[in-house]
């Protein structure tokens, strides 16, 4: 396939961009000499929006950025059709969400024919293999959403089978000093303990985990290992990380004081991540930290799990599961799936992790 100028479509947040990395770097590496733009859509009334652009390289996956407003406005949606119809595309790979709906999809693909592009790859095949919104129960194990994309490519013969790519984020020298100068302004880079990442928050109220379980597993894991904790997150976590780290009397809380690429670059430089299901957890997965993650029920189960296999995985089946819920249904909205996670076995995961790393030894991906 001799394409010299392609559009990439895919929205989301940032674990929806993380997941697609390694989909990003086949295409690249299908076409190397192309052009290759990026369309994503932009929140800019939402400040806790972390967009495509915050995430990826400068260089080396994409040439250049499209960004659309979440409107239904008209003239905005011409005005951008308009702009891609100047680009002169010869192909747009559609590697959207498995949410999107058939109708979505044709909605989509008519928007591209207007804007000049009549090779739209992938559309088909996520209408194909799109997911309902009403997850059926017993909620079942689907294929992760990473593993997805590189399917959609592998099928159209873009990528050959043998090959396998990762989501590497291709951080910078620049970067890694200005995370290590972060660290040596919070008095935590010559510590002689391991650095773990601890990612208490989410911007979904149904996937956060006790805090208190939380304080208890580190406070166990500095006792018995010398851990240095480090929070991760967003602005809004800063409160309650500032509240863990003086209760631990040890670490650093980055919530909110380094930016997406300079916190991959700190998370890097951590023997563990230990948080929810969130962005974060992906970040941590980008830079091949091990994760100790707590999934809540809400959704399919595997269809987010991190990538690569040194991770351990806790998720709990309930009678409540795939409720796709922001906020707990239960009436005490006590998130009932993540209370069945006990703190014992979580802190017994993070020894293992710990121990492995001392010992050079690696496993594959478990679920407890």
């Amino acid at each position: 396939m001799d394409l010299k100028r392609i559009l990439v479509f895919r929205t989301g947040h940032l674990g929806d961009t993380l997941v697609a990395v390694p989909a990003f770097h086949a295409l690249r590496s299908a076409f190397p000499n192309a052009e290759i733009a990026y369309l994503s859509s932009a929140d800019q009334k939402n400040p806790q929006y972390v967009s495509s652009r915050d995430v990826l390289p400068a260089k080396g996956l994409f040439d250049d950025w499209i960004s659309y407003p979440n409107t239904s406005d008209i003239r905005s949606l011409l005005r951008l059709a308009m702009k891609i119809r100047r680009k002169k595309f010869d192909a747009v790979f559609y590697m959207m969400t498995r949410y999107r709906t058939a109708r979505q999809i044709d909605r989509d693909k008519l928007f591209f024919r207007f804007a000049g592009i009549r090779k739209v790859i992938g559309a088909e095949f996520v209408k194909r293999h799109n997911l309902p919104f009403e997850i059926p129960k017993p909620v079942p194990r689907i294929e992760k959403e990473g593993d997805f994309l590189i399917r959609l490519l592998r099928e159209r013969g873009i990528v050959e089978p043998q090959l396998s790519f990762k989501p590497d984020l291709l951080l910078t020298a620049e970067e890694r000093d200005t995370a290590l100068e972060w660290m040596r302004s919070k008095g935590i880079a010559d510590l002689s303990g391991p650095r773990i990442a601890v990612g208490p928050g989410s911007k979904w109220e149904s996937k956060i985990w006790e805090e208190d379980r939380y304080a208890r597993v580190v406070e166990r894991l500095i006792e018995s290992h010398d851990v240095v904790p480090i929070i991760f997150g967003g602005p809004e976590d800063k409160v309650k990380g500032d509240r863990l780290i003086e209760r631990w009397g040890r670490g650093a809380n980055a919530a909110g004081e380094l930016n997406v690429r300079h916190a991959a670059a700190a998370l890097q430089t951590c023997v563990l991540y230990l948080g929810n299901d969130t962005g974060t957890m992906h970040l941590a997965a980008a830079v091949e930290t091990p994760c100790v993650a707590m999934f809540s029920a809400v959704d399919w189960a595997g269809r987010f799990e991190p990538f690569g296999d040194q991770h351990i995985l806790f998720r709990r089946t309930v009678e409540c599961e795939g409720c796709h819920s922001e906020i707990c249904i239960n009436r005490d909205h006590r998130n009932k799936c993540l209370d069945l996670i006990a703190a014992d076995g979580v802190l017994d995961a993070c020894v293992e992790v710990l121990e492995r790393k001392q010992d050079g030894t690696q496993t594959a991906t478990e679920m407890r």
